[in-house]
């Protein structure tokens, strides 16, 4: 029998790097069931056991933006602040923190150790941050999570770290302050992290087989996870297994036949999942989102083409169709929830739903109907391409081939243009032979939509939909010199400059279920927070 849903919000960890998922990085969520679950009894020792969908390769966690390879080495590494479901800052490793619009101080906890049993300090975090900041080392995490140019200075017997960026940045504590934290051991020799560890974490690696499972130890001493979680906390596992499984089906069975305790199965799979009468935990994420190339010659470079095919579309069924029936409406432009301007900036932004309005408003820009029924204008057809990616899902293609049938029936001559999630990086940033396209960007600020949004245009820069949004700029420069707190009406306004001239449309939200056998836990990124995880019977 179901003892609850989890309705949760989380934030996706990724590079500030576009494939079929625009993805700057993000934090963490956590759930609260809508029914008040039976008491059950903690598991004593238990070992908890998941999968993950590849190998996650080099397990240094400055090396990687990966989500898979991300999640396992959360299992090993800290962070200085966990971010909450309502968005908020909460002690971690570190203490407490001052910060400014250029500048934050972190104060560490006293009593944390390495897993080789050496104290954490100061220095050891500000190493950190120098490995990343020097572009000589590659990370690419440089400008994701540590500020390009950034200065970092630490006082050991104060426990203090200090990091001053060279520009101003309202998001700074939420950015620096999710980097995963390497122990001294780790930075002086970072070939042992490779396929091993150095960190604050509650478990330690025990068991690796490539390709395989990788397993872990309690650290019984561990009590500085995040708002107090310790190792000492009824149910926490004492071992934790992780299956390298490629496929969707086979990890269902495996969590059917209870040889793991949770699953995230995003395609038809769910639905057998759903069956078992397991816990349900909804994680929220962008999906649909609609783009024009507003390039020089291209028919979305005029508003009066993008505003009217956005009220042609009927967003409301796309989202349905995209979504494959597990969606709800967008609330902002490709931010991950918890939203740190969590105002609604696209309702009433978009233009409602009108099929004749539409046709009227291309007639009145000068796109005539012809013959068959195509409109053109001074000779020139409105003939679109709509970009879609083809394997992630039938949904995409499904709401590619319902916009191409809702854009028809006003006089364009759509082609639909299908490309792998290796192509879009080409597509978007190298030919940009495209015109309008079903792309997905997600990101955990909004000052992360800049470079995407304004600035030079490929290959010079990432604006990949040549945006020239005037009002945008004004509004995100004047918002980048404010704290957080009073520029986000200002990072809401710029939203919806963007929104209601229809250089981006956002339709949807994905809801997907993670099913649990028994296990409650935080949410970090879009998986579970194992300093959090618990088990039960």
């Amino acid at each position: 029998m179901r003892r609850g849903i989890m309705r949760t919000r989380f934030l996706a960890a990724g590079a500030a790097a576009l494939m079929v998922l625009i993805s700057a990085c993000g934090g963490s969520g956590d759930a609260e069931p809508t029914e008040e679950p039976a008491e059950r009894a903690p598991v004593e020792d238990g070992t908890f056991r998941a999968v993950i969908a590849a190998d996650p390769g080099n397990l240094d966690p400055l090396m990687t933006v990966l989500s898979n390879t991300r999640w396992v080495t959360t299992f090993m590494y800290d962070s200085l602040i966990f971010i909450n479901e309502e968005g908020d800052a909460v002690p971690y490793l570190a203490e407490s923190w001052e910060v400014g619009l250029d500048e934050v101080t972190y104060t560490l906890a006293e009593g944390i150790t390495c897993s080789d049993g050496t104290p954490l300090t100061a220095s050891d975090v500000a190493a950190n941050f120098e490995f990343v900041a020097d572009p000589a080392n590659g990370s690419p995490q440089l400008g994701v999570w540590v500020p390009p140019g950034v200065a970092v200075t630490a006082d050991d017997d104060a426990r203090t770290v200090t990091l001053t960026s060279p520009n101003p940045d309202p998001f700074l504590l939420q950015a620096t302050g999710l980097l995963q934290i390497v122990c001294a051991a780790g930075t002086a020799d970072r070939s042992i992290l490779e396929s091993g560890a150095a960190g604050t974490g509650m478990f330690e690696l025990a068991a690796v087989a490539p390709n395989d499972h990788y397993t872990f130890e309690r650290r019984d001493d561990y009590e500085w996870g995040p708002e107090g979680a310790a190792a000492s906390d009824p149910g926490t596992p004492k071992s934790v297994t992780l299956h390298v499984v490629g496929n969707e089906s086979t990890a269902v069975n495996m969590f059917l036949a209870d040889e793991i305790d949770a699953v995230l199965p995003t395609g038809p799979d769910a639905q057998r999942a759903e069956q078992s009468g397991a816990d349900i935990m909804e994680i929220t994420a962008p999906l649909g989102q609609l783009y024009f190339n507003q390039a020089d010659g291209r028919a979305g470079a005029d508003p009066a083409v993008r505003l009217a095919l956005t009220q042609a579309a009927d967003l409301t069924a796309l989202g349905t169709v995209t979504a494959d029936g597990r969606g709800k409406p967008s609330e902002g432009v490709g931010g991950l929830e918890p939203r740190p301007c969590p105002a609604d900036t696209v309702t009433g932004s978009l233009p409602a739903h009108d099929v004749d309005g539409a046709a009227q408003q291309l007639e009145d820009a000068g796109w005539e109907a012809g013959p068959d029924g195509v409109r053109a204008k001074e000779g020139q057809p409105l003939a679109l391409s709509l970009l879609y990616v083809v394997d992630i899902g039938p949904g995409l293609a499904a709401g590619a081939e319902l916009l191409a049938q809702q854009w028809s029936a006003i006089g364009v001559d759509v082609s639909l243009q299908s490309i792998t999630q290796a192509q879009i990086n080409e597509v978007l940033f190298g030919s940009g032979d495209w015109d309008a396209g079903l792309i997905m960007l997600s990101v955990a600020f909004p000052s992360q939509l800049g470079p995407f949004f304004s600035g030079p245009v490929p290959p010079d820069g990432t604006n990949f939909a040549h945006l020239g949004n005037e009002e945008y700029e004004a509004l995100t420069a004047e918002a980048a010199e404010l704290p957080l707190e009073e520029g986000c009406a200002l990072w809401e306004d710029a939203e919806r400059a963007l929104v209601s001239q229809a250089d981006v449309v956002p339709f949807v939200d994905l809801v997907t279920p993670m099913f649990l056998n028994g296990v409650e836990s935080r949410l970090l990124a879009n998986n579970l927070s194992p300093p959090t995880i618990r088990m039960y019977e």
